[in-house]
C-alpha cells in the first residue's frame, strides 16, 4: 500500500507539471474504478462514461491549480461523486444531495443475468447468494462495504468521499456487516472472508 501511495504522489506531481503520459496513465489506471462506482450511482453507462470524461476535462485544464494528492483513486472517487450529484441537479434530474445523511438514494450492488461474469462458471452460488444479501442492505451501507472492501480505502477516505464524518462511516459499516452476519448466521471472522471471495467483478 505504501508503495501504490508513493507511485501516486509521484505521478500526480508529474501531470501537474503538465507530463500528458502521466495524466493518461492515470486515466488507464482508474478508469475501470470509477466506472464501476458511477454505474453503481446512476446504472447508466453512456452517462457514467460523460462523467468520467468530463472529470478528466476539467482536472487537465486546472491541473496547475491542483493541490497534492497521495492517493489518487480516492480524490477521483470524491470528483466522480460530486460531478454526478452536481450534473443531474444542473440538469433538474431528481438527485439527493451529497450533503444528505439520509438513506433514500441510489446504490446498485447486483448484476444482471447477462454481465459477462455472471454467466461464467466461477461465479458461485455462495457469490450470488452474498450479492443478494448485500443488496438488501440501505443504500449508503452498501456503498459503505463497496468502497471499504471493494476498493480498499480507508475510513476517512470513505468519509470523505460520502461527505459524512468518520464516525459516521465507522457505524454505517458496522451496521451493514452486523446485518449481514445476523442473516447468514456466521461468525465476523467468516463474513469477512466470504466478502472476499465475493469481490464484485467489473461491470464493463
Amino acid at each position: 500500500m505504501l508503495h501504490a501511495v508513493h507511485n501516486d504522489t509521484i505521478i500526480w506531481q508529474s501531470f501537474k507539471a503538465g507530463d500528458r503520459t502521466s495524466f493518461e496513465k492515470i486515466y488507464q489506471l482508474y478508469f475501470k474504478n470509477l466506472y464501476e462506482y458511477g454505474m453503481r450511482l446512476l446504472n447508466n453507462s453512456d452517462l457514467v462514461k460523460d462523467n468520467i470524461h468530463d472529470l478528466f476535462v476539467k482536472i487537465w485544464m486546472n491541473k496547475s491549480n491542483l493541490g497534492e494528492v497521495t492517493n489518487v483513486k480516492s480524490y477521483l472517487l470524491v470528483s466522480l461523486r460530486g460531478a454526478i450529484y452536481n450534473n443531474n441537479a444542473k440538469n433538474k434530474k431528481p438527485a439527493i444531495s451529497i450533503e444528505e445523511l439520509d438513506e433514500g438514494y441510489y446504490f446498485k450492488m447486483d448484476f444482471s443475468v447477462e454481465n459477462e461474469f455472471i454467466r461464467k462458471d466461477n461465479f458461485s452460488d455462495e457469490k450470488q447468494k452474498l450479492l443478494a444479501l448485500m443488496n438488501s442492505l440501505s443504500p449508503r451501507q452498501k456503498e459503505v462495504i463497496y468502497l471499504k472492501y471493494f476498493e480498499e480505502l480507508s475510513y476517512d477516505e470513505i468519509a470523505s468521499i460520502m461527505h459524512i464524518s468518520v464516525k459516521a462511516t465507522y457505524k454505517l459499516s458496522a451496521r451493514a456487516l452486523d446485518s449481514l452476519r445476523q442473516i447468514l448466521n456466521v461468525s465476523n471472522v467468516s463474513l469477512f472472508i466470504l466478502i472476499a471471495l465475493g469481490r464484485l467483478p467489473s461491470l464493463s
